[in-house]
């Protein structure tokens, strides 16, 4: 018998092919791989088809090949990766603008604007009403005073709470303010007055340091 019997690894049925040609043929379009096994006319038993004298150099070239192609079910995590970089960058860049924005002087308004928007408040007439809150540079360090007592930005909250306390009706804050005062020290009073549900504001005109 001088066919080649192949079939496929760990099977028992073997499909037989005619000549040599015709296994390389079957292996070339795919229909075996070269792990299969292959029996020539004068084989006692059939081998690897990557193993056969006649088979290995074609199976060689099989591998390398099939080894170029693309995988489908292989999921690409390179595009997944950059997007998520580019959204990390970009939440810090975010996170870090408003921190420095926050930290930035308030601009100085011109002197008409000020006049129009900032009414004139006499402090101590209206020292009853409301709890006053004041913002000075002491060289370059900003010192907060709540109804003249100094108070740590820290313990603002709480100043706050025990001043409104002693007060009746509305929660009213007046905010005086020193114009080299840094914004983010003004932010933190404003937060404090949050805290404790003020419900107006007033900022009497703002002003100029000595350095100024």
């Amino acid at each position: 018998m001088n066919a080649w019997l192949v079939r496929k690894e760990g099977a028992h049925a073997a499909v037989e092919l005619p000549t040599v040609e015709a296994v390389i043929a079957a292996l070339r379009d795919g229909l075996y791989d070269p792990t299969d096994e292959v029996k020539g006319p004068t084989d006692a038993a059939f081998v690897r088809i990557e193993a056969h004298p006649a088979l290995e150099e074609v199976a060689s070239e099989v591998e390398f090949y099939r080894g170029d192609e693309k995988d489908e079910t292989h999921l690409d995590m390179n595009p997944l990766i950059d997007v998520c970089l580019v959204l990390l960058i970009f939440f810090i860049l975010t996170i870090t603008y408003e921190s420095l924005k926050r930290a930035l002087d308030m601009p100085d308004l011109p002197s008409e604007q000020k006049q129009a928007e900032k009414p004139k408040i006499d402090l101590q007439k209206e020292r009853n009403k409301y709890v006053v809150v004041q913002a000075r540079m002491v060289g370059d360090k900003p010192v907060i005073k709540v109804e003249q007592k100094e108070c740590p930005v820290d313990d603002l909250l709480k100043r706050l709470a025990d001043e409104f306390g002693k007060k009746t009706g509305e929660r009213r804050l007046i905010l005086d303010v020193e114009g080299a005062v840094p914004w983010g020290v003004q932010t933190k009073i404003m937060d404090a007055a949050k805290g404790n549900k003020v419900e107006q504001i007033i900022y009497p005109p703002l002003k100029k340091s000595k350095s100024t």
